[in-house]
């Protein structure tokens, strides 16, 4: 499989792509099938987002990396792909990070997992390319962290998703893995000319037990480290969970002290989340919209694509807490205000601020062509809710808040087929993938609330035209 391939047959095909539930103001495949956001970062002022790809078919294939770019993270240019697994010791191209070179900042390096699997056999290593004009990327022709350095610490068919750092004139990279009993762990290594790597340290929790660890990031802030990582919880039917711990991570010295906080979203479609640290110092967090299990609702239409990318979020601490909330750039796409109301109609595609409440209440954002297909939002004994189980097409199951509120405001972002709730600045997020048959939503509101709704307008080179 060659990059040539994949682009010629996503040109070639491209055009049979369905429209219906594809997204506008979310980073999505031109064609086929995308999972992950790989390597974010920005570099040669342009956000790069990287994703698991598979573009010869709108299911999980053969991974490639897809590669698009953005100057505000709201509209977005396809790039030609990154990689193909054209090597011998890879027939896919794992998730991986990004970082541009310390020392030449007109370079940037992809950190991936080269996994093989014929045979029987599966063997995950870590490979390396790295470009000069942020399109073209020549690999290394071997591993930078091959197996006789992951076999001691690590199994090496379950050792992936490579994320790099840099720190005192060190190269980082962090692994998620698990040992042969299940417990999941992050390996880390280092090097000081990316090209000869050495173990460094590990870092194991008994949260981890009975898991695969997957996709490590760590951001450093002011006075605390944000440790973001997502697993195979194998004690529930394997369930996949994105996760973080809040502390301090010395990694030079090995010493981690750090609490446990749990969940970074309460909804139903979040995994596999990646932060990047743009020209502004803001730190952003996107994700994978989608959860492993789910049916493949998209494909199974016969759309030709499946899958997205959350709408980006600025991540901050306070108080000891996660906040997490859509980036200020989606303003600039509001057409008008409208008054957020019961009994009003509008397009798939907005920006709503409800003020803050203490009062009960239940939103339906619901079918105009049938009442009884609908989305709930809620806010109930003090606890916040999602309900999806009167959806017809795909029904979603009822969430509520870890967090009880006293009171309640809300920041609702809506697109074609998504759904991602902020909950008091963003103290909680809820994320969602709904499926109404309809290009307009009727707003049936139980209760008194009050708020403002800006219907959003996206064009130029969009994802969507």
């Amino acid at each position: 499989m060659t990059i040539a391939q994949a682009n010629l047959y996503v040109e070639e095909n491209k055009h049979k792509v369905n429209n219906m539930y594809r997204l506008k103001f979310h980073a999505m495949p031109e064609y086929g099938w995308m999972n992950d956001p790989n390597g974010l970062v920005f570099y040669r002022g342009e956000y790069h987002i990287f994703y698991q790809h598979h573009p010869y078919d709108s299911v999980w294939g053969p991974m490639h990396w897809g590669h698009m770019v953005s100057k505000d993270l709201v509209e977005f240019k396809y790039l030609p792909i990154a990689l193909a697994p054209d090597q011998d010791d890879e027939t896919g191209c794992f998730s991986g990070g990004a970082i541009v070179d310390q020392k030449d900042h007109d370079k940037m390096h992809l950190f991936y997992t080269k996994h093989y699997d014929k045979d029987g056999i599966i063997i995950e290593t870590q490979g390396l390319a790295t470009t000069e004009d942020g399109i073209h990327f020549k690999k290394n022709e071997q591993p930078i962290i091959d197996e006789d350095l992951i076999a001691p610490h690590g199994l090496i068919h379950d050792a992936r998703d490579p994320f790099p750092f840099y720190e005192n004139g060190y190269y980082y990279v962090i692994l998620g893995s698990k040992d042969e009993h299940n417990q999941g762990k992050f390996l880390i290594f280092k090097s000081k000319d990316l090209k000869t790597f050495s173990f460094h340290d590990e870092i194991v929790d008994p949260i981890m037990e009975n898991s695969m660890a997957e996709c490590p990031d760590l951001v450093r802030f002011i006075d605390e480290d944000l440790f973001i990582f997502s697993r195979i919880n194998f004690k529930h039917k394997n369930t996949n969970t994105s996760e973080y711990f809040l502390g301090l991570f010395d990694i030079e010295k090995k010493n981690y002290n750090y609490r446990y906080q749990g969940l970074i979203d309460s909804g139903h479609h979040f995994y596999a989340p990646q932060t990047l640290k743009d020209d502004l110092n803001r730190v952003i967090m996107i994700a994978w919209m989608e959860i492993w299990g789910d049916p493949k609702f998209t494909h199974d239409l016969g759309h030709k694509w499946q899958g997205a990318l959350t709408f980006p979020r600025e991540i901050t601490i306070k108080d000891k807490k996660l906040y997490q909330y859509p980036i200020q750039e989606i303003i600039n796409y509001r057409q008008n205000t409208l008054k957020f109301e019961h009994g009003l109609k509008i397009d798939k595609c907005f920006d709503l601020e409800m003020d803050s409440t203490i009062e009960s209440f239940s939103i339906r954002l619901t079918n105009p062509k049938d009442l009884k297909d609908y989305f709930e939002i809620g806010y109930d004994k003090n606890r916040f809710y999602i309900d999806g189980e009167k959806i017809k097409a795909n029904p979603l199951s009822k969430k509520t808040s870890v967090y009880l509120y006293n009171h309640l405001k809300l920041r609702i972002l809506v697109d074609m087929s998504s759904i991602e709730i902020f909950i008091n600045d963003g103290i909680e997020a809820f994320t969602s993938r709904v499926y109404i048959d309809s290009k307009q939503y009727l707003i049936l509101i139980h209760g008194e609330v009050q708020g403002k709704i800006h219907p959003l307008v996206i064009g130029g080179e969009s994802l969507n035209v």
